[in-house]
């Protein structure tokens, strides 16, 4: 599996000499793209470093990369050097100059080759008479330890290879994209590839939606992303058969799973289409399913296979009535799913956990490469995500994980035009006869050919806009209107049937490209179109900002990439990843693929499976003027600390002025925070090194040098330094060693102290002291201790207690064991408390609490690891 390859290549130099420049570094004259927008590139007097990318997502150890940047001259020709320089968390590693000339627009290539070393990112900055951009690099022979998932979700018929390619090509270069789910590519759940008698494959075939997909369009979408070191992931259902699975499948009943009240457990998606839910842990359901698995691997060349569940529908049962645990029934398959791959080209295994539903049961099957989970209402808060992701991490043993989060998902978020306020045509009206309608009314009875209402619309920037109709529908049959833009029909909408008039609702939105400025937007019932609406208004559907920078900044700080981007330069806002209802504004799109950059070159802090979380109350990390959690509670900058093999890593996310939860649209531009007074404790043991700031919204996240001063306060050993400016996202990663007290012994008068006092008014301790005075709700002791092999580790406390006391021990944030500290009988009789729990080699957080229902004081001596 992936981290056991990432982990024999830890040890490994990462030579930071010059790199083998290995293809003449060359200036060539192309098309150049458009400058992005956002903080990728910042132009100068007379040339402007439009994009930069590199030619893969992914690299193998030895294998050269070429770094291509555009560059476009105001008015005239600009002829310079082009200077191309690469680091890794911040060391140089390469940098060469290129003269280029651009007449007006030209790209500038270099090839080099990164260091030998295995799973490593590179951060390339190009500059160019002042104006600079940058770029990332991923050094890494398995693509599941730094997985990048974007997504396809049409197959028309008759795209060509070299369409293929090119849209492959966008996707990787502008987000590094190392892997691509193919999204509902099948043409059913219990039998994705559908064949002629003959055995030959379909031309074509009709999906549940009524979508027409082209088996050879797939193909040649995998053959476009195998080019590119792009992994190909087929979509496929655990456990769900379409209408007439009998006869199709010769599937059985008897496999079928049923609620625990004896129904059947089976739901229409749309009318015609009902899916029949199977149990995973049925033998029969089993050999049926993974040998369609295994297909998909032969026929398309598939990578392996991406298992689709549904979540948590409560208690079940099999046909028979027989309690079904399924999670466990999960685990059974996917160990079922990796058997049958075995021997095929793809043998890649993923599950999607959703909601966290079955989430212990997947990451413990031993036979996943990643670890993947759709969010829904039970991790809506930015904490709820980070906990289901570190318990993620400790039961898979360092697993890459992945966050499938739909941004402003329940929000119709956009500039909105109500329909009772556009030009209608003479027979159409407008009503307020039904609740729920946004404005001062709505379109009633709109259903006669000929009617038709017009939008007109001013479009703030030059780009794609989707078109959200919000619409009623209680005659029970589908409805459907032509959409035209500035009288040229750009597609045609489904409305789909609600129970009552009252119930509004949106179809699957339209897309088109607008220029800046006014156009009208009509929607109109045509000869070919049917059925009657009552429609209340179009919303130009878009992502806010805000929330979508401080989710990312969030799914990657706590050890997760997301699938967002896809076809097209789409991102995800559905779960039915075709519905594209909302757009990100330029400046926006600027800014996800500087995220992509940032967090590829910084994919070993992010990432890692050496990376953990430790403490991150507020006992860790302290800003003068400034609210802080470690909880990621509203109004207050989020400090969320981790470390790795050799790196401590502070995670600044700035939720200043807005709530805890990750999903909404409409929250507030944070307000920028600079020069942030931050004191980072860090004990008796730590040695620090280099101490550096980065971030993906400035400087295309290069990082810079922070000076500290190391000091001593009432709470204990810290670092003292200045953070320039926090905007959304600041990491900061300190370079240390550890020197671990001699004999194990960690004195609790130098630990980390909150709350607390160091006493000597009682004979027998050890050291210059004890920690006095721990007593109150929310004191501590915070503690980093060194465990010398993996196993079960021997915490031993000395203490001093006149009655029996109770505390929480804390392991890394996460850990958490009531203790019961039994009375000595006197503050002068020191007595010692054991405790045993798992523990991995390497540093670890260790705190004793005084929690909300722990009681008594007590006095701690000393601590030893053993």
């Amino acid at each position: 599996m992936g981290r056991l390859r990432y982990r024999r290549h830890l040890n490994l130099a990462l030579a930071v000499a010059t790199a083998a420049i290995v293809a003449p570094a060359v200036a060539s004259a192309a098309g150049a793209a458009p400058p992005t927008t956002g903080d990728r590139s910042v132009a100068a007097a007379t040339v402007t470093v439009g994009d930069a990318y590199v030619d893969l997502p992914r690299y193998a150890p030895g294998q050269p990369v070429t770094v291509s940047a555009d560059l476009s001259a105001a008015g005239g020709t600009w002829t310079g050097p082009v200077t191309f320089t690469v680091t890794h968390l911040g060391e140089p590693v390469a940098t060469a100059t290129v003269t280029a000339t651009a007449a007006p627009t030209t790209t500038a290539n270099w090839t080099f080759t990164p260091p030998a070393a295995d799973y490593q990112g590179y951060l390339v900055q190009i500059t160019a008479g002042g104006a600079t951009a940058s770029a990332a690099v991923d050094v890494s022979s398995d693509w599941t330890v730094f997985p990048r998932i974007g997504f396809l979700s049409a197959y028309p018929a008759g795209l060509t290879q070299a369409q293929a390619d090119a849209q492959i090509r966008l996707l990787q270069r502008k987000y590094h994209l190392n892997a691509l789910q193919f999204y509902d590519w099948m043409w059913r759940h219990d039998k994705p590839i559908q064949r002629d008698a003959a055995g030959s494959l379909a031309t074509t075939w009709t999906a549940w939606n009524g979508d027409v997909i082209a088996p050879q369009t797939v193909s040649r979408y995998i053959t476009a992303a195998h080019q590119q070191n792009v992994a190909a992931l087929p979509y496929s259902m655990s456990y769900a058969a379409l209408n007439n699975y009998q006869q199709v499948s010769g599937l059985s009943d008897d496999w079928r799973l049923k609620y625990a009240d004896g129904t059947p457990w089976d739901f229409e998606m749309i009318p015609g289409a009902n899916l029949y839910m199977f149990d995973p842990a049925n033998p029969s359901w089993q050999r049926h399913i993974t040998a369609q698995y295994r297909d998909q691997v032969d026929t398309m060349g598939f990578d392996g296979v991406h298992v689709d569940q549904l979540g948590d529908w409560g208690a079940m049962t099999d046909w028979a009535g027989k309690p079904v645990d399924l999670p466990a029934g999960f685990r059974s398959l996917l160990q079922a799913s990796d058997r049958a791959l075995a021997g095929s080209a793809g043998t890649v295994v993923g599950m999607n956990a959703v909601d966290g539903f079955g989430s212990d049961a997947i990451a413990t099957s031993g036979v996943v490469d990643y670890l993947y989970t759709e969010l829904w209402d039970r991790h809506e808060k930015y904490l709820d995500v980070k906990a289901l992701l570190d318990r993620q991490q400790r039961l898979s043993g360092g697993e890459s994980r992945v966050i499938a989060g739909y941004l402003n998902n329940h929000d119709n978020s956009g500039p909105r035009y109500e329909a009772e306020q556009a030009v209608l045509s003479e027979t159409l009206g407008t009503n307020t006869n039904h609740s729920g309608y946004t404005g001062p009314g709505f379109v009633d009875k709109f259903g006669t050919v000929g009617q038709r209402v017009e939008f007109t619309v001013t479009a703030p920037e030059t780009r794609r806009y989707s078109l959200n109709f919000r619409y009623g529908n209680a005659t029970g049959a589908v409805a459907s209107r032509t959409v035209k833009v500035d009288g040229t029909p750009v597609g045609t909408v489904k409305f789909q049937p609600a129970g009552s008039w009252d119930t509004w609702k949106l179809p699957q939105s339209i897309t088109t490209r607008l220029t800046a400025g006014q156009h009208t937007i009509t929607l109109e019932l045509t000869a070919t179109d049917t059925g009657f609406i009552n429609l209340d208004s179009l919303v130009l559907g878009e992502f806010d900002p805000t929330s979508v920078k401080l989710a990312n900044a969030a799914f990657a700080a706590s050890g997760a990439s997301a699938i967002a981007m896809g076809q097209d330069a789409n991102m995800l806002s559905n779960p039915y990843f075709p519905d594209f209802s909302k757009q990100l504004s330029n400046d926006l799109a600027g800014w996800m693929e500087g995220f992509y950059d940032f967090t590829t070159a910084y994919e070993n802090l992010l990432y890692g499976p050496d990376v953990y979380s430790i403490d991150s109350g507020r006992q860790v990390v302290t800003v003068d003027g400034i609210a802080t959690s470690g909880a990621a509670e509203p109004n207050t900058v989020w400090v969320n600390a981790k470390r790795s093999a050799d790196h401590d890593v502070i995670q600044l996310i700035n939720l200043l002025g807005n709530d805890d939860r990750w999903r909404p649209s409409g929250k507030t531009t944070p307000p920028v925070q600079r020069d942030l007074k931050v004191r980072y404790y860090i004990g008796p043991d730590l040695q620090p090194g280099d101490l550096r700031v980065a971030s993906p919204d400035r400087d295309g996240g290069r990082s810079t040098n922070l000076p500290y001063a190391v000091g001593t306060d009432s709470a204990g050993r810290y670092l003292s330094f200045t953070v320039p400016e926090l905007r959304t996202w600041d990491m900061l990663y300190l370079e240390r060693e550890f020197a671990t007290p001699a004999g194990g012994r960690y004195e609790a008068e130098t630990a980390v102290r909150t709350g607390v006092t160091v006493g000597t008014d009682h004979p027998g301790y050890t050291g210059s002291g004890f920690v006095d005075n721990f007593a109150a709700p929310n004191t501590g002791v915070t503690t980093t201790m060194r465990a010398a092999a993996t196993g079960e580790a021997t915490l031993r406390i000395r203490y001093a207690a006149p009655t029996t006391t109770t505390r929480t021990l804390a392991v890394d944030g996460a850990t958490s064991i009531p203790l019961t500290l039994p009375a000595t009988g006197s503050w002068d009789t020191w007595a010692t408390a054991t405790v045993r729990f798992p523990l991995k080699a390497g540093l670890h957080s260790v705190v004793l609490w005084h929690g909300g229902t722990d009681s008594g004081a007590v006095n701690i001596d000393h601590l030893e690891l053993a």
